[in-house]
């Protein structure tokens, strides 16, 4: 067995730089950034599972299961493009900016509140995974 000793400022260094690249990956997301910032939603315990990706069919039958629809039928579609069978609160966010950014270039009346209303149903389930990941259940 070899025995190297490396000075205390490079282990230092190395804990920080493998630290680092995570968090500021977080960091950059500007969607998670604008979501908690608003201090009315509710906050993950744990900051990891906002990146977990769950079972998308797992999420949608548990939905179900509590006579949640509308959190069911978001639940299908929301994050779909990023990945089909899986989904994570991150996806749900990012589609709820998404939509924001649509109601910006919405032509009509019309589609701004169809837009603004899934909006909202996306920032609802992105509210119950919270929940449900502070609980346990994600």
């Amino acid at each position: 067995m070899e025995l190297s000793f490396a000075s205390p400022t490079k282990v230092g260094m190395q804990a920080l730089m493998s630290i680092q690249p995570s968090r500021s990956r977080v960091l950059r997301d500007p969607a998670r950034v604008r979501w908690e910032s608003q201090p009315w939603r509710r906050q993950l315990r744990n900051p990891e599972e906002f990146e977990t990706p769950v079972s998308r069919s797992a999420l949608v039958k548990a939905l179900l299961d509590e006579q949640l629809e509308v959190d069911a039928e978001v639940a299908r579609f929301a994050g779909a493009s990023e990945d089909a069978d899986c989904i994570s609160i991150a996806q749900v966010v990012r589609f709820a900016e998404l939509l924001t950014r649509r109601m910006t270039l919405a032509d009509a009346d019309d589609q701004v509140l169809q837009l603004a209303h899934l909006r909202r149903n996306t920032e609802d389930l992105a509210e119950r995974m919270i929940e449900w990941a502070n609980l346990g259940r994600l």
